[in-house]
């Protein structure tokens, strides 16, 4: 049994991390007062995501079949620099 993780896992692991802190310093530099609750809710989602993409692969991890497809689509998304943190006027 290989217990060393693939590149592709690597990856996945650096994107969740990365959406993690995203979502982690979103508040610190540009501020929570005007984020709608539909803006908390992906805020939270990056991070409930982000979590599962750190632990893709490994033993009693997650696989594909946890993804749901927004799961798949908010990866997307980030990944492209195409997250949209709703806010009020």
């Amino acid at each position: 049994m290989n217990f060393e993780a693939t590149t592709e896992e690597k990856t996945l692991a650096t994107a969740g991390r990365e959406m993690m802190n995203y979502s982690e310093e979103y508040g610190k530099l540009h501020g929570l007062k005007k984020v709608t609750d539909n803006g908390l809710r992906t805020l939270n989602e990056l991070s409930h995501v982000g979590g599962k993409l750190t632990r893709y692969g490994v033993a009693f991890g997650t696989t594909a079949k946890n993804f749901s497809q927004a799961d798949r689509d908010l990866i997307t998304s980030f990944m492209n620099n195409k997250v949209d943190i709703e806010r009020k006027g």
